[in-house]
């Protein structure tokens, strides 16, 4: 069923991941946000449930291809209610480029949560952040991504579905992250 579409915002520049600067410089952080965003997007592209993947980015990098909405500069929950917005009906995934090791599965599961409940939540692995929800169609949204979004969510939509699987909790923001998923066993393929 290819009803979902999923939204990705991603940021490049000089303040990308700008929390792994101690052990990355600008370059790598760059080719990595690079490579987690292109697997995002390909994993989301290549999902049964989704039908429509929209990178939004201020602009459209060289190797996506596919939809892409602009990303005004009106900060991330200002440019995800605009988006909404304009498509009110449109059953909708929001998912963060920085998931790399998100899966098919995830996405569905997801999906197949938000469909019954009408919203559902997948928080980062510390239980505070967001790293992906879902809005049926028709479902609405005061979006709350930032410091402590996961508990704006939940105290506004309590009977919002939570969703924790590896794929959408595994977020890389800090050097903790990056050593964390690499004990999982992932091998960023990011050029160095």
């Amino acid at each position: 069923m290819n009803h979902w579409t999923a939204l990705v915002p991603l940021r490049l520049g000089e303040a990308t991941k700008s929390r792994l600067a101690e052990t990355c410089d600008l370059a790598r952080r760059l080719a990595l946000a690079g490579a987690m965003a292109r697997h995002v997007c390909d994993t989301l592209a290549a999902c049964p449930v989704v039908g429509r993947v929209v990178l939004l980015a201020p602009d459209r990098p060289d190797w996506w291809h596919g939809d892409w909405a602009r990303d005004g500069g009106c900060g991330l929950n200002a440019e995800l209610a605009a988006f909404r917005q304009r498509h009110p009906a449109t059953p909708l995934l929001i998912i963060h480029a920085d998931l790399p090791l998100l899966g098919a599965e995830d996405v569905a599961a997801l999906a197949q949560a938000a469909a019954a409940t009408g919203r559902a939540i997948a928080p980062d692995h510390a239980g505070q952040g967001t790293n992906a929800l879902a809005l049926a169609g028709g479902i609405g949204a005061d979006f709350h991504f930032g410091a402590g979004s996961r508990q704006a969510f939940a105290s506004q939509y309590p009977a919002m579905a939570e969703i924790r699987r590896t794929g959408l909790s595994h977020d890389l923001d800090t050097p903790q992250d990056l050593a964390a998923l690499r004990a999982m066993g992932w091998h960023d393929e990011a050029p160095r």
